[in-house]
């Protein structure tokens, strides 16, 4: 088999694991609300069901103040764990669920966050209360006993966080550990919080319980601990018991991009191939955009690591490992890296799904919904909010023609595609086609949907995925200049020069932005250079010089203000760091031979040299047939999603949830 060196079973501890694959932990959302039990029952089960032997939960706070958020479980709480025990309960024999042990230190919000020192977190308010002596041995007591905890609630394993710039790692990092006692004050003596922690854990909770410890590998902000330290806290850590090293990678105010489209795929397997090499006789874990068989295979050939951690890809297709498996890669449903959907929401304390698949966290609601009366479905556009519609009607036993105009399917996932770090659309178009393809949907491909076809077909539904096209812009003198839309721009048709003037700051004017000054995807060794990260403790973006000079205008908000919460801030720094101009608060006034004259805020107005106008003014809906068609016939059902619905901003996110809805609405009765 093709995936033979996945497919080896590997020893953490007590147990045994038939593969090299585990689910990382991911904080769901899903406490709180109705039938809590019950929606983890789902969505853990059937990721077990699709071949996950080993999952770790989302972060549970040992104690009240280690808490990240509201919507944490807390093992001191009696009524969490009841619902932990019952989640337990429910997953008897389908796999080995693991207990995340958590404690957010000074990135926790709310206002009894605690710290080793007070220094208050850049991405946080509030200053951390310092922990005296004595209070830093009750924090360590308490992990110790919530190990214990998550024993009796039923958790066939725990894991330690000690990664990401939570409490452990803030004790561990002379940034953030300022004292002078018996947990700081040299290196030797901030490795001995983790360190007592991991003994009382093993005091506690007995010496046959695995217990996977979740270090940082590498901080990745300035003046973290230098490679050799960790190593030393990695050695530490194994002799006091820790069965596996998971090695995490950065803090989350660091300014490297760790897990978005903008990283390489399994670039972050050579930092934990460092602790593969220095840390004998221990299973080593790697993690951070790992989303392919191939890129796990490439890990474990190369002994960067014994063991894949893999979280969003969990979310974006239950049925991985299964898959490849079965020697299936191009029926996976590849995690995309985006965010939108899951660290997005994570941060906005809202339920966790997938923008790849809707259905992930929505299991249980799901399986409530009758199966349908079986109907003849049209889908009229193949971008993704079609796509997924003729997929999910199609498994769902309608008999579903997917018509699409252009010569391919994927709508505006193929322009998306050519932008850098944004390869992974591809993935996304492929698995449709497959899955399509398999599901013998009747694939019509260059023909123009219109009134007198659809009466001809004379369906009992039809779902309108007709997406948008580019809003006109007019301006005096435009004429002047190379002038292209970002639609012509990136689907090859327009060749722009060497000073371009963006017109419009959203998500496509940056993403437009980002292929004119870079133009192609990174290599590892490209992106590890341009963030200077094998210095190891002095990781930052350096300058760089582009081919073209590039300024980004939009008349009123901020540049990029429609990009993703967790990705959107590395994309605009990259930009920066090219010398792209952004001007905002501004009105257009005409284009010189010169330039684009524009007239800002107070007044003064300014000329924008260029020889190139890119035009990414925003969208405008395409629903015309669709309004033709439920006008003439009333009685059908008729639904209009994504772009076609709404057309602000180009939302793949909404699209394909839209069409799985739509999808699961026919055939229900009134």
């Amino acid at each position: 088999m093709a995936y033979d060196a996945i497919f080896q079973p590997i020893k953490i501890g007590s147990i045994t694991l038939p593969h090299r694959i585990i689910m990382g932990s991911m904080h769901l959302g899903l406490e709180g609300m109705p039938e809590t039990a019950e929606r983890m029952i789902a969505f853990y089960g059937r990721r077990f069901e699709g071949g996950c032997s080993l999952i770790t939960t989302g972060g549970i706070s040992i104690n009240h103040a280690g808490k990240g958020s509201n919507i944490f479980f807390n093992f001191q709480k009696d009524e969490d764990c009841k619902e932990l025990t019952k989640v337990n309960d429910g997953l008897k024999k389908k796999g080995i669920l693991c207990a995340q042990l958590f404690h957010a230190g000074r990135y926790s919000y709310h206002r009894e966050l605690v710290g080793p020192s007070p220094i208050r977190a850049p991405i946080n308010r509030f200053v951390p209360h310092e922990l005296t002596e004595d209070e830093a041995w009750a924090t360590i007591e308490d992990f110790g006993n919530a190990a214990l905890i998550a024993r009796e609630c039923g958790f066939g394993a725990v894991e330690v966080m000690g990664s990401e710039g939570y409490l452990i790692n803030q004790f561990f990092s002379g940034v953030t550990n300022h004292r002078n006692d018996f947990f700081g004050g040299n290196h030797e003596k901030r490795m001995n919080f983790g360190l007592e922690v991991m003994k009382s854990i093993r005091k506690k909770a007995g010496k046959d319980l695995p217990v996977i410890y979740r270090m940082s590998g590498i901080d990745l902000i300035p003046e973290n601990p230098i490679l050799e330290e960790v190593i030393q806290f990695a050695v530490r850590l194994k002799e006091e018991g820790a069965d596996a090293l998971n090695i995490g990678i950065g803090w989350h105010e660091s300014r490297v991009p760790t897990i978005s489209m903008l990283v390489p795929r399994g670039a972050w397997a050579k930092v934990a191939s460092h602790f593969k090499k220095g840390v004998p006789g221990i299973p080593i874990i790697a993690s951070n955009r790992v989303n392919t068989p191939d890129t796990i295979l490439r890990i474990l050939q190369n002994g960067e690591a014994d063991i894949v951690s893999m979280a969003r890809p969990m979310l974006a297709d239950p049925d991985f490992i299964n898959k490849v498996y079965h020697n299936q890669p191009n029926r996976v449903n590849t995690c995309i890296a985006c965010n939108q959907a899951c660290l997005d929401h994570t941060f906005k304390e809202l339920m966790v799904s997938c923008l790849v698949n809707p259905e992930a966290n929505r299991e249980l609601e799901f399986s409530k919904i009758p199966e349908p009366k079986k109907s003849k479905v049209v889908v009229v556009g193949s971008g993704p909010g079609g796509m997924e519609a003729a997929r999910a009607a199609s498994n769902l036993g309608h008999r579903v023609i997917l018509i699409e105009k252009s010569n391919e399917l994927g709508g505006q996932l193929n322009l998306a595609a050519v932008i850098p770090g944004k390869f992974e659309f591809k993935e996304t178009v492929r698995y449709y086609k497959n899955e399509l393809n398999s599901l013998e949907v009747d694939i019509r491909l260059n023909t123009n949907c219109t009134i007198k076809l659809l009466e001809e077909i004379n369906p009992d539904a039809v779902i309108f995925a007709t997406g948008v096209k580019p809003r006109e812009f007019k301006i005096p003198g435009l004429e002047k200049k190379n002038v292209g839309t970002y639609l012509e721009y990136l689907s090859g048709n327009f060749s722009p020069g060497k000073e371009v003037a963006v017109i419009g700051g959203g998500g496509i004017a940056c993403d437009s932005t980002h292929k004119l000054i870079e133009g192609h995807d990174p290599s590892i060794e490209d992106y590890f250079t341009k963030y200077n990260v094998n210095s190891y403790n002095n990781a930052v973006i350096q300058d760089i010089k582009p081919e073209r000079k590039v300024s980004i205008l939009r008349r009123s908000g901020k540049i990029g203000s429609g990009l993703g919460q967790t990705t959107g801030w590395a994309l605009l720094q990259e930009l920066k760091s090219a010398g792209v101009d952004f001007y905002t608060s501004l009105n257009y006034k005409e284009v010189r031979d010169e330039g684009l004259v524009i007239e800002l805020k107070n007044g003064e107005e300014k000329v924008i040299p260029c020889d190139t106008i890119l035009i990414c003014a925003g969208q405008e809906k395409e629903n015309s047939l669709a309004k033709e068609f439920s006008d003439k016939y009333p009685e059908k059902k008729v639904f209009v999603i994504g772009g076609a619905k709404d057309a602000s901003g180009i939302d793949a996110k909404r699209a394909i949830l839209e069409g799985n809805l739509a999808a699961r609405e026919i055939g229900q009765k009134s």
